[in-house]
């Protein structure tokens, strides 16, 4: 289950990294048949806190539970693994990191949503390849949402236009303009073609590690929607892609089917409506709220049936 160094390493941040090669994780014999789909997650705790990796075990669960059929990765920066028993499909990544703390550990964990890419070799024998944060819950089977012909799936904040502050940092003052007419995208629910997953991750980390047009918070997801604004454009004008970059054609991008996606505690408190939903992203307002959200869902969509047989052993 946990992935061990090859011979080469990658160096983030002056960190050690161990390459993986997926090879060593897919079932060869399957290479002949449709691509699998890959799952990942990021679970970066500060000292003495195992807040992240509670979610992160209860997410990569719930993917194994509904059957998700690829290969669910989960990167985290302490060494005891999540899981004790070996999973079918289900891998855990230690990356070792200094301290992260308040504020500025936490913006330094984002941006390995997309600097773990550099650890996936081959990334285009898969399918889709879908980026989840840690306080994600799947209810019910993910083939769906990546299925169909498409480079990029995102998940908009219904309502919330893309220049308002948590969407607008790196956008200049003409894009700032269009990003009016769209909704901001949350950088929590990432979905991309395996060729072209490298290619689009690297454009990200160019983005996020450029200079800001203004410092407006959520600078992840603030750079990731500069990404689909921009691409969005290009695939609307021919213009070319980034000076120095592989030449893509125009990607298809476009948003998770309606309702597959929400945000219970956010855009979506009705439990009508969340519960029917195949993925919840739980964005609450503090890190406990999320646990206990998360770890309710997880018991009544796995353990809860109508004679109570779980609650009746429990009380045994």
């Amino acid at each position: 289950m946990e992935f061990l160094p090859t011979k080469f390493s990658i160096f983030l941040n002056f960190l050690p990294i161990p390459s993986i090669l997926l090879l060593n994780i897919m079932n060869i014999n399957n290479l002949e048949g449709p691509l699998p789909h890959l799952v990942y997650t990021v679970a970066f705790d500060a000292p003495g806190s195992e807040s992240y990796r509670f979610l992160a075990k209860m997410l990569a669960s719930s993917l194994v539970r509904t059957y998700f059929p690829g290969d669910v990765v989960v990167f985290r920066n302490s060494p005891a693994p999540l899981f004790q028993v070996e999973r079918k499909g289900l891998h855990e990544v230690y990356v070792p990191m200094p301290p992260m703390e308040g504020q500025a550990g936490a913006e330094r964990a984002w941006c390995w949503k997309y600097k773990v890419a550099a650890m996936i070799e081959h990334p285009e024998q898969y399918d889709k390849i879908l980026f989840l944060d840690c306080d994600s819950l799947a209810l019910r089977n993910l083939d769906e949402l990546l299925e169909g012909d498409w480079d990029i799936r995102y998940q908009p904040e219904r309502g919330q236009m893309m220049d308002v502050g948590k969407f607008n940092a790196f956008l200049t003052e003409q894009e700032l303009e269009r990003a009016g007419q769209r909704e901001g995208v949350n950088s929590g629910t990432i979905a991309v073609r395996g060729s072209h997953f490298h290619e689009v991750m690297r454009r990200w980390q160019a983005i996020d590690e450029g200079e800001l047009v203004r410092d407006s918070g959520f600078r992840d997801q603030a750079s990731w929607n500069a990404l689909l604004l921009r691409e969005a454009e290009r695939g609307e004008t021919g213009a070319p892609g980034p000076a120095g970059r592989v030449a893509l054609p125009a990607l298809k991008v476009e948003p998770f089917p309606v309702g597959e996606v929400q945000f219970p505690g956010y855009l979506d408190p009705a439990y009508q409506s969340y519960s029917k939903a195949a993925l919840t992203h739980n964005i609450l307002p503090d890190t406990k709220e999320k646990i206990e959200f998360t770890f309710g869902l997880y018991m009544r969509t796995f353990y809860c049936d109508p004679s109570g047989l779980f609650f009746s052993m429990l009380e045994m």
